[in-house]
């Protein structure tokens, strides 16, 4: 091929062929390094363990309650709730809390050879993932060089994780409990009180009130939410401070719901109001008894709350190195810098 026709590409082959010998020694060359390397690294490997959260819903309008209590309880682990159970799973999981309850039951800052507690709590982290996927079910995986320890920490990781909750449970149950234990008993007196009022109006007037009325049983409806929100308020005021967050969407829910108030019909008669008062109380201390019966089981809460589908077991493959894939990328590598070396030395000449 007469070179003074040749195009760039065609130069670049011809050169690079002439040094094939020599760049198949250093190919080769390079590819034995990286073998020698990779083989030379600790091997790690990574078990795994899938979880399936509970089902937090509540139909109650009070159960919103239950909630705001973990918030308390994941704010005094410098954590923030999220949307779904799986996610504030997870980030329990990466807490630091549960980090080193693993790191002193395995002794890893002696195995990992960090000095103090933070930098072994971020080691640690570098090996622990923690993830949510679509359908919601936690994945969690933690890598160590023993296959057997590997296993051990993700199944240690998911105990901690539901130990935890049911201490949560109790915790946040036991808090509800008092709360609403003196809240029924107001609103039994309450209720006391307007039957009491009621009987001596129907008494004195010699008639006989009805409780059927549609219009009052859907005015006692909006009067008990009001009042439910009212006691979400003062609930939640017991540990957050003013500006709170949830003490502001209660606020806006109160707003909306007086606006609604404000455009009930006026009851004029004193017998119905004495009724709609004797109505409303029946209804709300139907609805806290509930949520403190409610209260009471969590208190005394034992069962796991988290459902293990997959438990972590030693796993017989390493996650990493992956020796070929070095050996592969270093051949690579060294090609491609024989490559850029046959095109600078061919820039060079005439």
């Amino acid at each position: 091929m007469d070179s003074a026709f040749a195009t760039p590409a065609e130069r670049l082959l011809v050169a690079f062929r002439a040094r094939l010998r020599t760049y198949a020694l250093i190919v080769g060359a390079a590819a034995a390094l990286a073998a020698g390397i990779a083989f030379l690294l600790p091997s790690w490997y990574r078990a795994q363990s899938t979880v399936l959260p509970p089902d937090e819903t509540n139909d109650t309008g009070f159960g919103l309650l239950a909630g705001r209590i973990q918030t308390s309880a994941l704010n005094s682990l410098g954590l923030s709730t999220t949307s779904t159970p799986s996610d504030v799973f997870g980030e329990i999981l990466e807490s630091r809390r549960l980090s080193e309850a693993a790191i002193d039951r395995f002794d890893l800052m002696r195995r990992y050879r960090r000095k103090g507690m933070d930098r072994t709590v971020k080691e640690f982290r570098r090996h622990l993932s923690v993830q949510v996927n679509a359908a919601g079910l936690l994945t969690v995986s933690f890598e160590d060089r023993d296959a057997q320890r590997a296993a051990d920490i993700t199944n240690f990781l998911v105990s901690e994780l539901d130990r935890f909750n049911v201490e949560t449970y109790k915790t946040r149950g036991k808090r509800l409990r008092i709360f609403l234990e003196g809240r029924v008993s107001e609103v039994q007196q309450q209720l006391v009180a307007a039957e009491n009022k009621l009987l001596a109006y129907e008494r004195a007037n010699r008639v006989l009130s009805s409780t059927e009325s549609e219009k009052l049983s859907g005015m006692s409806d909006i009067l008990v939410q009001k009042f439910n929100l009212e006691t979400q308020r003062a609930f939640v005021s017991t540990y957050s401070s003013p500006g709170n967050t949830e003490l502001r969407n209660i606020e806006r829910q109160l707003g909306a719901l007086n606006s609604e108030i404000g455009k009930l019909p006026e009851v004029k008669l004193e017998g119905a109001r004495l009724t709609l008062d004797v109505d409303v109380q029946r209804k709300l201390l139907v609805l806290m008894t509930t949520q403190y019966e409610d209260a009471r089981m969590q208190e005394t809460r034992d069962t796991p709350t988290v459902t293990v589908l997959d438990v972590a077991s030693p796993p017989q493959l390493r996650a990493r190195p992956r020796r070929l894939l070095i050996v592969a990328g270093a051949a690579v590598a060294a090609l491609l810098g024989c490559v850029a070396w046959t095109a600078a030395t061919l820039k060079r000449e005439p």
